[in-house]
């Protein structure tokens, strides 16, 4: 298992509180990440076959059409699920619960690092929605096309220049 260093992403949450104050809350993310695109087996989502640098190197302003609140990761064990589906198979999900924690892996995912759970909630506490439970409460929103997403540009990376070594 090749191990890799990779930036930190800043994901921001606007809404409106209880109050009717605009809010804007900052998490920390994992955005790009070196993708092994098997050439024996290749990955129909990507072109370029062997590693890739997955990740969106931005998006414009859209409604997010997708919610799968079942959602698990599938390269570590993670106690939160759900799934917010930018584009694709491009998805913001739970992450490492901090920087220390190694091994984990994205095909261009953002992973949320910390509680995937708080982040949920702070969507849903700046929504308006009056659902007790944030996973229903994002259902919600895309449901009715209020809930969007954007990826500022970035330039990925230098896969090569960031191996770190490898785990026996």
């Amino acid at each position: 298992m090749e191990l890799y260093h990779v930036p930190v992403y800043k994901v921001f949450i606007e809404g409106t509180n209880e109050q009717g104050k605009k809010v804007k809350k900052e998490w920390p993310a994992l955005r790009f990440m070196p993708y092994w695109n098997d050439p024996k087996k290749p990955d129909p989502h990507y072109r370029t076959k062997g590693w890739v640098n997955a990740g969106l190197h931005q998006l414009p302003k859209k409604k997010v059409t997708l919610y799968k609140p079942g959602y698990g990761t599938r390269n570590r064990y993670s106690p939160y699920s759900g799934a917010i589906q930018m584009r694709d198979s491009f998805l913001i999900h739970d992450g490492p619960r901090n920087l220390s924690e190694k091994a984990w892996g994205s095909a261009g995912c953002v992973e949320i690092i910390g509680n995937f759970n708080n982040f949920k909630k702070d969507i849903a506490d700046l929504s308006g929605s009056i659902s007790k439970d944030a996973g229903d409460a994002i259902s919600e929103l895309v449901k009715v096309g209020k809930l969007f997403v954007r990826v500022d540009y970035a330039r990925p990376p230098d896969i090569k220049k960031n191996f770190a070594g490898e785990l026996p």
